[in-house]
This record gives C-alpha cells, sequence and structure tokens, in this order.
C-alpha cells in the first residue's frame, strides 16, 4: 500500500488555482474515446495546466528546471521521498522508461518531497539517489511547497504532463506499469515498448506500516509514550501477544518522529508480509549493530533480505533497510536486538 499524506500547510492564491485543477482532474473519468486513442488519458478538452515547480531547495541531476520551459515535451512528474519502499520499487520501472523514451521526447523529473527531517538533508538525499541509480532531474522539495502546489495526497504518485504543458495523466501509488508506459507512447505518438507486468501480490493480509515515534505512531502490549526526550523503560517481552504492533523492551525515549534506545534494547513484531524493511538510522555518528531473529531462531538463508547477513544488519545511515524477504504462508515474529543508539521510525511490508 502506498504512503498517504494529506498536504498540511496552508495553499494561497496560484497554488490554490493548481490545486483546484488537480481536483478536477482527479474527479474527471477518463473517456475511453478522447486522449489519442488511450483510454488512460484524461481527454484533451478536460486537461488542466500543470502546476509549477515552486520553493524549491535546489535541484540533482539538472540546472533548475521549470514546466513553462519543458512545453513541447511528454513531462513525467514522479512524487517520491527515498524512505519509501513504495518508491524505491517504481525506480526500476522509470529507468526502463526513461532508456526506452528520453530520446523521444520523454523527460522524467523527480520530486523528492520528505516525509522525515532526514530526508530534507540534500547530502542524504545525493547518496540516495546515486545508491539507487536515479539518473534523471531530482527536484528538492524539502518543505513540500511543490507538494501542495500539485495537491497531492501520496508516495509515489505520478503525473504525465503533455506537449501543451496540461495535466494528462494521473497514477497514484504503485502498480500498472503497462498502463503508465501506454499513456507516454500515446503522447508522444509512438508504440509502447512495455516490460512484462507481474502479477499483483495480494496484499489484502498484509501488515499495514507501523510508524514507532508517537506523531504517527501507536505500541502494542498498552505500552505508552513518555515525554519528548524522556527515557521510558518497557517489559522484556518473549512474544508479542498482540498482531501488527510494535513491541517494545528496554529503554526508549520518543522523539516524535522517532523512538531511540537509550539502553541495549529489544524490538518485537509479530507481522504479515512476504518482505519486511525498516527505516532507522544511528543518533549518532558510529553505526549501530543490530542482531535479527525470526520466530526465537536464525533467519535462514532464503529468507535473508539485501541488507541483512546472518550475523544482522549495521545501521550506518538514516535510509530504508531491506531485511526479510521470501516470508510466507503463517504469520511470523522478528526480534531485533539493538544497542542503546538506534534511531526507529517505521517498518514498512510488501
Amino acid at each position: 500500500m502506498s504512503r498517504y499524506r494529506w498536504a498540511l500547510t496552508a495553499i494561497a492564491g496560484v497554488a490554490a488555482l493548481a490545486v483546484l485543477f488537480t481536483f478536477l482532474v482527479r474527479s474527471t473519468p477518463p473517456s475511453a474515446a478522447a486522449g489519442m486513442g488511450n483510454a488512460a488519458l484524461i481527454p484533451v478538452d478536460q486537461r488542466m495546466p500543470a502546476a509549477r515547480f515552486t520553493g524549491l531547495d535546489g535541484w540533482l541531476n539538472s540546472p533548475a528546471l521549470t514546466v513553462d520551459g519543458l512545453h513541447g515535451k511528454v513531462v513525467l512528474i514522479d512524487f517520491w521521498t527515498f524512505s519509501c519502499v513504495n518508491c524505491v520499487r517504481t525506480i526500476p520501472h522509470l529507468q526502463h522508461l526513461e532508456k526506452t523514451y528520453a530520446n523521444r521526447g520523454l523527460v522524467i523529473v523527480g520530486v523528492h518531497s520528505p516525509e522525515f527531517d532526514f530526508e530534507k538533508v540534500r547530502a542524504n538525499v545525493a547518496a540516495a539517489v546515486q545508491r539507487f541509480g536515479v539518473t534523471w532531474p531530482v527536484a528538492l522539495d524539502s518543505e513540500m511547497n511543490t507538494w501542495n502546489a500539485w495537491g497531492n495526497q501520496y508516495w509515489p504518485a505520478e503525473y504525465l504532463i503533455d506537449q501543451s504543458g496540461n495535466v494528462a495523466y494521473i497514477h497514484d501509488g504503485e502498480g500498472d506499469d503497462d498502463v503508465t508506459e501506454s499513456a507516454i507512447a500515446a503522447l508522444l505518438g509512438i508504440r509502447a515498448s512495455p516490460t512484462p507486468v507481474a502479477a499483483t501480490p495480494d496484499v489484502s493480509t498484509q501488515t499495514p506500516e507501523l510508524y514507532a515515534g508517537s506523531a504517527r505512531g501507536q505500541l502494542g502490549e498498552s505500552e505508552g509514550y513518555g515525554g519528548s526526550g524522556q527515557a521510558v523503560s518497557y517489559g522484556n517481552p518473549s512474544t508479542p501477544s498482540e498482531q501488527d504492533a510494535i513491541v517494545l523492551g528496554g529503554s526508549w525515549a520518543d522523539h516524535t518522529q522517532y523512538l531511540v534506545s537509550t539502553t541495549a534494547a529489544h524490538v518485537l513484531l509479530n507481522f504479515s508480509a512476504r518482505d519486511l524493511y525498516l527505516v532507522a538510522g544511528p543518533d549518532a555518528s558510529a553505526p549501530v549493530h543490530v542482531t535479527v531473529r525470526v520466530d526465537g531462531g536464525a533467519v535462514p538463508a532464503a529468507q535473508l533480505g539485501p541488507d541483512l547477513t546472518a550475523g544482522g544488519v549495521d545501521i550506518a545511515a538514516q535510509q530504508l533497510y531491506h531485511l526479510l524477504t521470501g516470508e510466507r504462508g503463517a504469520r511470523h515474529v522478528i526480534d531485533l536486538s539493538v544497542p542503546a543508539g538506534l534511531r526507529l521510525y517505521t517498518f514498512t511490508f510488501g
């Protein structure tokens, strides 16, 4: 499931009009009879002008761009943030689109709109761009100004702008890669060259994203949060009785967006998902080593995620870590043994 967020800041003037345009576009069902023969496209006579890039903190991979300066091109605007697993999983498809259509009139622009404070740091975004192989222009929307101007609500979200500068297609969340690609090809007036589309997994029983800090989180086993920065001692649970909830052991301090372990501690979670990801980082500059166990034992080799080894995982930066993969069937309990100094932001699943 895609991350979702309402715009949090006030919008006025031109920005308010942009939001209204976006709302109208979202509220208008595409017509199968219009849009260059592609049913996914918004009919030409119902398209609204794209909002501007506004209030940015800079650009990566490109000098500053403007929507007006891109007229004549088909532009794919991708709202993302680097700790969002849904966003990261769209990157290979965006790489395919750039490789296939960039020399035929497509421009991809990533708008990096952060969820957490560490995602506002330019160096952190630059490192993620390099790590994930993002080669297209990336606008740094650290204060969510462009997000708000577009009336966006989701990570990831994709908007296609036609050659006249109007919004021709909107897609929220992952998936429908073939539909997006066909819409791009139709705007370019060429035949699509789609990559094979994997079957959509059933996520009806998947654990939802779980936030650790008090701003959006709720702890399991009826545990509560202390005051900001105040260390609180939790029990020493061996098996969580509550499903889909973060259960703590040891001492932790709440910092609104995240928790910090103040002693050697544990994090337990009874979850259901194929893949498990952790957004975490060290509270200081030194890496933090975390030992991971599943169902009371070592993680089977086949279930080790890309960031996990048999010895555990070194949390060296504030980012997304892929810990478990290929889990199937019944529920599982993950147990993280952590030293003092771990920042815990969220668990996400796939």
